[in-house]
């Protein structure tokens, strides 16, 4: 069983023990099956309800389910907005015909128990029972930081036992060790011998690139070549797809524009009054196939901050950031404006984030194949936003793209719906 799908199986257990045990603490023997027969259903939906909400605060995540202080902070409100929807569930959409005051305390926090109690006995059979032994040949920086996320998080799978420069200086007497995982550098020197002979074991051999995808969630850049363009990057995806992608744009930048307006318009107001200057700002943006279009925001910088040439900003610091725009880039009511370009097809809700021309033309000589990011349309949100900082360098643009390259290569409408919903918990936790 899939790790993140057994964890999901263990809420649920967590869910129905709890379930029970209200049951049996809240009616009498002569009850149960009333009780049970009027419960099940509104329960079992609100459930459903909280395995989103768990999702949206990254509790299934395999790297952050690690017992932490920041991942205990996530669980604690994650926890709570769950008693929060189930008050609304049955107190603003009373169509369930229980009212449950009490119940829905003892439920919450009989499920934050078990819930918790079983995600620490999961995490430490993840960490030291349920692993795979692995070997890592090669010495590529790509490896190494491989290396450290393996060991800092065992919990995902597996454990280093050796590390070697080569696939020669492995030896073959593996017979004993189940479950093997080899991965390979695929700049390593090695006799194809040396590898079908571990073949013949039963040893499993993964190249850098695939663990680093499947581990990580993103691509890395120095193993893009011609042959991975051509195998695994797909612009022509099906129509369902397509249509349903453009359904949500319309729907999403509509809704947010109407729900969002009394904001946007007070967001103006205030704009005008600080100091009399524009608005609106707009940024010129590389889009899909490399057209320049022009990204609206609301104005959150001094008048002509950038009158000597276009600067990477220095994030939530930066000086030319007026009074008013720190509170509106706090809301997140400076991107509203960007609903617009959705409608008007210059983005889409999820892919890679726009960059400006200015930072683009450079980008493309330091970065190899960076160009990608324009075969597919640019996203208000995307997978790289939800997984890494603010790029302001080279080398964290380079990070951000390998990100990019992962969800050009595995886009799908699950993938998007799951970057929305991301955002959505960034925008009100950030």
């Amino acid at each position: 069983m899939n790790r993140t799908w057994l964890i999901v199986f263990g809420d649920f257990m967590s869910f129905l023990i709890s379930f029970l045990l209200l049951i049996f603490i809240r009616f009498n023997a002569n009850n149960y099956l009333g009780a049970i027969d009027s419960h099940t259903v509104p329960f079992i939906i609100l459930y459903l309800f909280w395995v989103l909400i768990f999702y949206i605060f990254g509790l299934y995540d395999l790297v952050t389910i690690k017992p932490t202080i920041p991942y205990l902070r996530r669980w604690v409100i994650a926890l709570s907005s769950s008693f929060i929807v189930g008050l609304l569930l049955f107190y603003f959409v009373p169509i369930f015909g229980i009212s449950p005051k009490l119940n829905l305390v003892i439920q919450v926090v009989l499920f934050g128990f078990f819930s918790f109690l079983f995600r620490r006995i999961i995490y430490s059979l993840f960490a030291k029972t349920i692993t795979e032994p692995s070997i890592l040949v090669g010495n590529s920086d790509y490896l190494i930081e491989l290396k450290k996320t393996i060991e800092m998080n065992p919990q995902i799978g597996l454990r280093v036992i050796n590390h070697f420069n080569n696939i020669n200086e492995v030896t073959l007497g593996l017979k004993n060790i189940k479950n093997l995982v080899i991965i390979l550098d695929k700049k390593t020197d090695g006799k194809d011998q040396s590898i079908l002979n571990f073949y013949k074991q039963g040893v499993e051999i993964i190249d850098t690139a695939k663990a680093y995808e499947k581990y990580l969630l993103k691509i890395p850049v120095a193993y893009i070549d011609l042959s991975f363009i051509i195998e695994n990057v797909n612009i022509q995806k099906d129509i369902f797809y397509k249509f349903l992608t453009f359904i949500i744009n319309i729907i999403f930048s509509l809704t947010i524009l109407i729900i969002l307006s009394p904001f946007l318009i007070i967001s103006m107001m205030l704009i005008y009054l600080h100091d009399k200057g524009p608005i609106f700002y707009t940024q010129k943006r590389v889009g899909l196939n490399d057209k320049i279009f022009k990204l609206y925001k609301l104005r959150s910088m001094i008048i002509d901050s950038e009158k000597d040439g276009a600067k990477w900003s220095t994030g939530k610091d930066d000086p030319r950031v007026t009074h008013i725009g720190r509170i509106i880039r706090k809301l997140h009511i400076d991107e509203i404006p960007q609903m617009i370009n959705i409608l008007k097809g210059d983005i889409s809700l999820v892919g890679p984030r726009p960059e400006r021309p200015e930072f683009v033309t450079p980008l493309e000589g330091t970065i190899p194949h960076y160009n990608l990011r324009h075969i597919i349309r640019p996203g208000f949100t995307g997978w790289a936003q939800i997984k890494y900082r603010y790029a302001n360098t080279t080398d964290a643009s380079k990070e951000k793209f390998e990100y990019d390259l992962y969800y050009i290569k595995n886009r799908n409408i699950f993938l998007d719906l799951g970057i929305i919903i991301r955002t959505i918990q960034i925008i009100f936790t950030h």
